[in-house]
């Protein structure tokens, strides 16, 4: 059993919420004086309360009014047992229903009832209305849940609440600490003498008092300054946790409600998702292709159009897969939920219509979404997590995984996703990984493959006199920006295709063999290790080896560079062991910190001039390790 668990209430607006809460932990949840005055709860309010076992519940409190349910939808999102709150003296109302139907959108499994306000009733009355609650709950998650009658006022039922609250807490699965970290932000504030301090509940990994959490999307990376459990000082805090978090180095402004808290460099803001949605049967009419809804997930929200896959329109009470393209920019992970609400005036305005399940945060681009379903979607839904990865390496196509990128698809651990990714290459279903970090489904392997053969016999017929060619140049044949390292792959597994050094050819144009072991060879080689990154050009290394015969000179070099033994970035010679040592600290540095400028490059490099400088970033962009942002770089995703 998890020592900790997330208890969030649900139900119309003046129901009793805030005054269980209250009656239930000695906490008051509303804290503005707006809410005060009104006697309604508009922000989340929070609270905790140990129960017998020794679990730590952490309680949030929705507001219940239509006007806030977006609120209530950040407040859910991070739930593991939802307590229904149903008045007594008025029963079942319109939140009462849209609430339920949040939370079972969202996949809360389980939770109760708790029958309120039962000190205005009688118990004739109470009993009538705890009937009509469970014919309300029938065929949801709640059928079999209990039913318990209370009254905030007297204190009568709370211990049996607190009793049934334990038991249920009990079966609570935790959420899982292998997943990357991330906080979605449900609040934000400054505190005199701390800063800026944000809330949330930890939906995956751990965060630690020091460490670096970047705030997306498009946010700057912060330090943790301290953390909070359930009002107590903490140096960790894991999944599943109410947590506080005081961050140094960022306004409050930075940190807004919606925005997400991770570590550098694990998940990437997307604008477009494909998923599995289901359309509610109280919708007023059937869900169009293209049409416009409310999107929400976690604590974030955008305006949205929804493309659907395979049909025209969803009916009521239906299902289907779709494109999502969002308006705002979003942090999702595979496996996450979301919900849709009415954005047309004159089409479900303000209600929700339907949610589902995030299949994949980074769908490939499509020519068109109406005429099929894409086969990978239907296996991104199994309960298997190999079966998952499988699926998301084919969903990606030519373009490929990086590990981390296949443990947010996946909604799994990094560590996880390598494993099974391992599993997968030992198989055959997969390659990659030899160096670049990517991996590629057999079926892009296979098609790559088909199309690199047709460009290196279309390169072969252009220059007949060519020995080979490098990956580089076949791939500028690619239409599509396709990978080099996939290109180099698809084309080793071809028997019509071979190799020698850097070259790639068709039979019929084998290459000659170069003598690489001549003493003017050596010389070159050793002359140019000997320059480290203040690289030569060729004119220079002339003039510094003074070689014999010029021409034996220009073709010894040619050799070297073609054969791999010299890396040639513009007239620029340099030794591959030491661009290959250097390309390891520019990874190890954009991993820490995220990007890199000209002058941060300059000083990882010794402090060469910038003759060296922009050369070696072009090259490091031009061979897919970095990618240029404005004057800085940052790390190409997979690397």
């Amino acid at each position: 059993m998890p020592n900790r668990v997330i208890v969030g209430t649900a139900g119309h607006i003046d129901h009793g919420k805030s005054a269980l809460v209250r009656a239930l932990t000695g906490i008051d949840p509303d804290r503005l004086k707006e809410e005060k005055e009104r006697g309604i709860t508009i922000e989340l309010g929070f609270a905790h309360l140990l129960l017998p076992s020794g679990t730590l519940a952490g309680i949030i409190d929705v507001p219940g009014h239509e006007k806030f349910v977006r609120t209530m939808v950040a407040g859910a999102a991070g739930i593991d047992i939802v307590m229904l709150v149903i008045a007594a003296d008025e029963g079942v109302m319109p939140q009462t229903r849209e609430h339920l139907d949040i939370c079972r959108l969202l996949s809360v499994g389980d939770g109760l009832v708790a029958l309120t306000k039962c000190d205005k009733v009688d118990a004739d009355w109470a009993a009538l209305q705890e009937e009509e609650v469970r014919k309300f709950v029938r065929g949801t998650f709640l059928s079999d849940a209990p039913v318990v009658r209370v009254s905030a006022v007297t204190g009568k039922g709370l211990p049996a609440l607190v009793g049934a609250l334990d038991t249920i807490a009990s079966r609570v699965r935790g959420k899982d600490p292998e997943l990357f970290f991330r906080l979605p932000v449900d609040r934000s504030f400054s505190m005199k003498g701390f800063g800026t301090v944000v809330t949330g509940t930890i939906t995956g990994g751990t965060v630690r008092t020091g460490e670096e959490v970047q705030v997306l999307p498009g946010g700057p990376v912060a330090r943790v300054r301290g953390l909070q459990v359930h009002g107590g000082p903490a140096e960790i805090s894991s999944a599943g946790t109410r947590t506080a978090g005081n961050l140094q180095g960022v306004e409050k402004e930075s940190v807004p409600r919606g925005s997400v808290l991770c570590h550098p460099g694990t998940y990437a803001p997307t604008k477009a998702a494909d998923v599995h949605l289901e359309y509610l049967p109280l919708a007023a009419r059937p869900l169009k292709n293209r049409a416009r809804a409310s999107f929400h997930a976690g604590t974030s929200a955008s305006l949205a159009k929804i493309l659907l896959y395979g049909v025209a329109e969803i009916s009521p009470g239906g299902s289907g897969y779709a494109r999502i393209e969002l308006d705002e920019e979003i942090v999702l992970m595979g496996g996450d939920r979301f919900i849709l609400r009415g954005f047309s005036p004159l089409e479900n305005f303000g209600y929700t219509i339907g949610g589902g399940r995030i299949l994949s945060p980074y769908p490939p681009r499509r020519k068109g979404t109406g005429k099929a379903i894409p086969q990978a979607l239907p296996p991104l839904q199994s309960p298997e997590a190999a079966v998952r990865v499988l699926a998301a390496l084919e969903e990606a196509g030519r373009n490929g995984l990086g590990t981390k990128e296949a443990a947010v698809i996946g909604g799994i651990g990094v560590a996880a996703a390598g494993a099974e990714i391992g599993r997968l290459v030992s198989s055959g279903k997969v390659r990659g990984d030899t160096g670049g970090g990517r991996y590629w489904h057999g079926i892009a392997l296979e098609e790559t493959g088909e199309e690199g053969i047709r460009s290196l016999s279309a390169l072969h017929e252009r220059f007949p006199d060519r020995e080979g060619f490098l990956r580089e140049e076949i791939a500028a044949q690619f239409t599509d920006g396709t990978d080099p390292e996939l290109i180099a792959l698809s084309l080793a597994a071809r028997p019509e295709a071979g190799k020698a050094g850097d070259l790639i050819f068709l039979p019929a144009k084998k290459p000659r063999t170069v003598e690489l072991s001549s003493p003017l060879a050596h010389a070159i080689a050793a002359k140019i290790r000997e320059s480290g990154l203040s690289a030569l050009s060729k004119a220079e290394l002339a003039d510094a080896l003074r070689p014999g015969d010029r021409r034996e000179f220009e073709k010894t070099l040619e050799a070297l560079a073609k054969g791999g033994q010299v890396l040639r970035v513009k007239d620029l010679h340099f030794d591959p062991g030491t661009i290959g040592a250097l390309k390891e600290k520019l990874v190890t540095f954009l991993g820490k910190k995220g990007e890199i400028t000209v002058p941060e490059f300059k000083d990882l490099a010794g402090g060469i001039s910038r003759k060296y400088v922009i050369p070696l970033l072009e090259h490091f962009d031009l061979s897919k390790v970095t990618l240029r942002i404005g004057d800085k770089r940052v790390l190409r995703k997979g690397k």
